[in-house]
């Protein structure tokens, strides 16, 4: 009997509404990302997972933690955490493979959607709005949390790999806010430390969770008073009148602060993050931003065309952003004027420009000016707008509850369908850039990562305009100037090449792949005794580089003309190289033993030939190393 009676309890747990709706949540989200996983890694994918060395280890922690420099993820230890983890979870092929990735971003994304569910149901049962929503606070938060899943908006951060630190931030805002909702309740210390646990590791996620203590703050100014009814999960009004109670979880939450800070002292962004850009002044910024945030409430309404990069241009005047900045403005004061009358409504506004504010307001993200990311929390007030207002509605005009749950199934199967469509687009980077450029042609930068997709798959030909249109849009941008010079040199156009190359440069002397790139397009036209000059500076800035350091130590070790040969500076570099090899790399000792040579070493550029000819694969460069050995047996140096 007591057998059968926890059967019937399991049974009866399974089809509880608030479990099925779990099951609907998850069962959604991976129908309508199920196409996000043959997706490719795109744009800030490359740096932050594919060449970084710290993904690839979980210990030392430290490196786990860390993210190259400028990095979508950098400065974010929490995400690059994740990163690691990920990998360390999947079967390390190297290259990475994008495939776990995609599966952990969407794990992700679930988590965040049940812990939105979870938000969205007790907020409605809390004493401020009890009396009108206790009694369908489960299938309206079902309805909010289901189109907030599968909306395609949500695709920037779930398909986009790296934009997990978007969807991070957003889940540990939302599991801030629950946990200090159901801090509320019993267990108070318990669900307080977790509050605290949670916005800690949302501050390790990304900058924008400066706003969760606000938010908090916010939600207990606005709910967590009135009168409640027997089936409110709060304590009564008189419990939970004022914010003094709460006084320990506030500190609590502002002390994460501190990890923030430490994050952001530790990895700035000056190259895209700052107030010290001539071409966007905050004011420009703020005034842009206007338009942008009209632009992603329609995305919110009508998702519809989604882009990966913006590339979104600056107002060229403030008479021209006016008529944004007037909407916007009313929108917030609308908001305020709520806040400040304690109407519980105004939250939807309060959560949409508190997210949004540290990246849409006038702190300039210069890189990334509009963003659909940044919409991953802030949709969610656009869909309870438009779900709880329905509702009220239906009831005043007492239309059946079918018709409503009706509109939402229809709602969640075009939108799920829609997001089940984007993802393709994601499948592989020349996909994803012709896509950008259809509905962005002005976008420099689209049109040069398309290019660099095509010249990879071979398409030089197809490359070359898109390229010479990023140049015609952004004279100034390196990475035009830079991609349409290597082409063009590479197709032994070396003289039309070298002046991008040589602008590239000069545009940005610290570009290591412009100087390089120029160092040996001018060795290969024979211009060896400026290509010496700018080998030597990108060996300061890639000191590691076995390849560069080869190339560097090979021309100062065997160039003709006297004035260019510098046989000292070629063993540093091919010691270097060879050391970095663990003395395994034929290419590196050939280097050592012709930079030998040119000092007259010649007992150790034997050895040095000797032991590349034992550690070189049968071919071409075998051959090449016994023409070099046959010459340092002569004492004769290589030219």
């Amino acid at each position: 009997m007591a057998a059968t009676g926890r059967r019937s309890s399991f049974w009866r747990t399974l089809l509880t509404p608030r479990f099925v709706i779990l099951v609907v949540l998850a069962s959604a989200a991976v129908l309508a990302f199920s196409s996000s996983f043959d997706g490719a890694f795109v744009l800030d994918d490359i740096p932050a997972i594919v060449e970084s060395s710290n993904v690839r280890s979980l210990s030392p922690l430290s490196e786990a933690l860390d993210a190259p420099a400028e990095s979508t993820v950098s400065g974010r230890p929490t995400v690059s955490f994740t990163l690691a983890l990920n990998y360390a979870l999947s079967t390390r092929e190297e290259p990475p493979v994008p495939y776990p990735f995609h599966v952990g971003n969407l794990v992700i994304h679930i988590l965040a959607a049940l812990t939105l569910y979870g938000v969205v149901r007790r907020t409605l049962q809390s004493p401020a709005l009890a009396e009108r929503f206790n009694h369908c606070a489960t299938p309206l938060a079902g309805a909010i949390a289901l189109l907030w899943t599968v909306h395609p908006l949500q695709t920037a951060s779930v398909t986009y790999i790296v934009q997990r630190a978007e969807a991070l931030m957003g889940l540990f805002l939302l599991l801030t806010l629950y946990c200090a909702i159901r801090a509320h309740g019993s267990r108070r210390m318990m669900w307080t430390v977790l509050a605290v646990i949670s916005c800690a590791l949302g501050m390790g996620s990304k900058e924008v969770m400066v706003v969760a203590p606000l938010v908090v703050v916010a939600w207990d100014w606005l709910f967590a008073t009135g009168v409640t009814t027997p089936n409110s999960q709060l304590p009564t009004a008189k419990e939970a009148n004022g914010l003094r109670s709460r006084r320990g979880l506030y500190v609590g939450l502002a002390a994460t602060w501190v990890v923030l800070a430490i994050s952001v002292w530790s990895e700035q962004r000056p190259g895209s993050v700052g107030f010290g850009f001539e071409e966007w002044p905050w004011w420009r910024y703020l005034a842009t931003q206007a338009g942008v945030i009209l632009h992603y409430l329609r995305l919110a309404i009508v998702p519809s065309p989604l882009v990966l990069d913006y590339g979104w241009p600056p107002v060229e005047s403030l008479v021209r952003a006016l008529p944004a900045v007037i909407a916007v403005s009313a929108l917030f004061a609308v908001t305020i004027f709520g806040l400040i009358r304690r109407r519980p409504a105004s939250f939807l506004g309060v959560a949409f420009f508190l997210v949004l504010a540290p990246s849409s307001s006038v702190l300039p993200i210069v890189t990334e000016v509009a963003a659909e990311h940044r919409m991953y929390v802030p949709v969610a007030s656009v869909i309870a707008f438009f779900v709880l207002g329905g509702f009220v509605i239906s009831e005043r005009r007492r239309i059946p509850l079918a018709v409503g749950a009706a509109a939402v199934a229809i709602a969640a199967g075009v939108l799920g369908w829609l997001t089940y469509e984007r993802n393709q687009d994601y499948a592989s980077e020349e996909r994803i850039w012709a896509d950008t450029i259809r509905k962005r042609p002005d976008n420099p930068r689209a049109r040069i990562n398309y290019g660099v997709a095509l010249i990879e798959t071979g398409r030089t030909s197809e490359a070359e305009p898109h390229l010479r249109k990023a140049v015609a849009l952004a004279p100034d941008d390196d990475e035009a100037q830079l991609g349409l010079g290597a082409l063009l040199c590479s197709t032994g156009r070396c003289d039309q090449g070298l002046p991008h190359l040589r602008r590239a440069a000069e545009i940005d002397p610290q570009d290591t792949n412009a100087i390089r790139n120029l160092a040996e397009a001018l060795a290969a036209g024979g211009n060896r005794r400026e290509a010496v000059v700018y080998f030597r500076r990108a060996v300061e800035l890639l000191p590691n580089d076995v390849f560069l350091l080869n190339q560097a130590a090979w021309l100062l070790a065997t160039a003709p003309e006297d004035d260019v040969r510098d046989g000292r500076t070629a063993l540093t570099y091919a010691e270097r190289a060879v050391k970095l090899t663990g003395g395994r790399d034929p290419v590196s000792l050939d280097s050592l033993a012709v930079a030998y040579a040119e000092l007259g070493r010649w007992e150790e550029a034997r050895i040095a030939i000797r032991q590349a000819l034992s550690v070189a694969p049968a071919g071409a460069l075998g051959e090449q190393l016994r023409d070099h050995q046959l010459a340092i047996e002569a004492r004769r140096p290589i030219r």
